[in-house]
Order: structure tokens, then C-alpha cells, then sequence
């Protein structure tokens, strides 16, 4: 018991000096991600992709420290999987003001409804109603998931699909669209793994554009 609860006590500590951080980059004005590992997610596999997300988008990150994913997420409709919608709004209700952006990565299944452009679900509505996926993110908005689940596991290939899959969901929690311009990462995946790997790990030049006009306006 004395040992959970010290264990309890050092991981608020870690939280506090994490998000402290984070509060000094946000209070200098810059953008903040944070980046939120769930279960067996590795630190090398978080810092590479805040390295990466800092590189593409310029924005600050804080990898924040690993906890489990929201048993309250938890769906077994076609199998057993997590709602990733359910996790973006839950994110939202964690992520602190120091905090612009929050992405969670996970090695769990994850899935949302797939809608048609008149909001209804797709057809047919077995197979869309709960739709895996690889990653979400609110369009716009602060929140966005990703998962390992459907990539396979090989560390490279992981980590360069990643990568990829990272950016376009945090796209379009800046309000990015799926592009039409070919080769451009926020191409619509269509939730199939042979479209990410011909996409190019960055953002077309109209794409850049609307990027920093948003960053711009913040």
C-alpha cells in the first residue's frame, strides 16, 4: 500500500514539473502539444514523433507522462476496441490551458462512426457504425488520437507511418480539410495503410499556407 502510494505521489510530481514546462512555453506565446502515451507506447517512440511534430509544425511539445487509456472509451461492438471519439472528448476535458493541442497515441484498436456527407451514417450501416481506425482528430479543435493497432510491428515502419498519421490528424485540429493535391500528407487515407506509405511525410504548399494563417490568428 505504501509503496502504490508513494508511486501515486511521484507521478503527481512528474505531472506538476511536466505541465510546468509547458506552462512556461505556453506563457511565451508559442503554440503547446502535448503528447499523451498510453499504455505500452515507449518514450523513444514519443519524443521521435514530438521531434517530428516540432519540425513540421514548429509548435512546442510536451510529452506527457504515460497513463492508460480511458476505460470509460472501451467499446466491444464488433470486437474489442476503443471509441475514439469517446477519447478525443475526454482529452478535452483533461487537457490544462498550458496545453493548446493534445494527441494521444495508442497501441489499442480504436474506432468512430463513418458518416456520408449528409452526417448520416454510411451505408451500410453494420460495417460503419463502428469504423476502425487509424487515427482522429477534431476539425478543428485541441484534440486527436492516433493508434499502432492496424500498422503492424515493425519499429521503423511504425514509427514512419506514424509520423505521417500524427500531422494530418493535428492538421485538422487546425482546420485542415483532406487535400486533393497528390503526395500531400493530408490526403485522405481511407483508412488504408497502402495510401499513407505513398503520401509524403509533410504538407503541400497550400496546405502550409492555411497552416500558418491559422497559427497566425491564434
Amino acid at each position: 500500500m505504501r509503496e502504490a502510494l508513494l508511486a501515486r505521489y511521484f507521478g503527481l510530481l512528474l505531472m506538476i514539473a511536466v505541465l510546468g514546462s509547458c506552462n512556461a512555453r505556453k506563457s511565451s506565446g508559442r503554440t503547446v502539444v502535448g503528447i499523451q502515451p498510453y499504455g505500452r507506447i515507449s518514450r523513444e517512440l514519443s519524443d521521435t514523433l514530438a521531434a517530428f511534430v516540432t519540425k513540421t509544425y514548429g509548435f512546442a511539445v510536451c510529452v506527457l507522462p504515460k497513463q492508460a487509456i480511458p476505460a470509460e472509451a472501451f467499446v466491444n461492438v464488433k470486437m474489442p476496441r476503443y471509441r475514439a471519439d469517446k477519447i478525443l472528448k475526454i482529452q478535452e476535458q483533461w487537457r490544462p490551458d498550458s496545453l493548446t493541442y493534445i494527441l494521444g497515441i495508442t497501441p489499442e484498436d480504436i474506432s468512430t462512426t463513418k458518416r456520408d456527407a449528409r452526417g448520416e451514417i454510411q451505408k451500410p450501416v453494420q460495417k460503419f457504425s463502428d469504423w476502425g481506425v487509424l487515427g482522429l482528430g477534431y476539425r478543428p479543435g485541441h484534440s486527436s488520437v492516433v493508434s499502432t493497432f492496424r500498422i503492424g510491428r515493425d519499429r521503423e515502419r511504425i514509427t514512419d507511418l506514424l509520423k505521417k498519421i500524427c500531422i494530418h490528424e493535428l492538421g485538422h485540429n487546425l482546420g485542415l480539410d483532406h487535400c486533393t493535391v497528390e503526395g500531400c500528407v493530408m490526403t485522405d487515407a481511407a483508412e488504408t495503410i497502402a495510401t499513407i506509405e505513398r503520401v509524403q511525410p509533410s504538407l503541400c504548399a497550400a496546405c502550409r499556407k492555411k497552416i500558418k494563417a491559422t497559427v497566425d490568428n491564434e
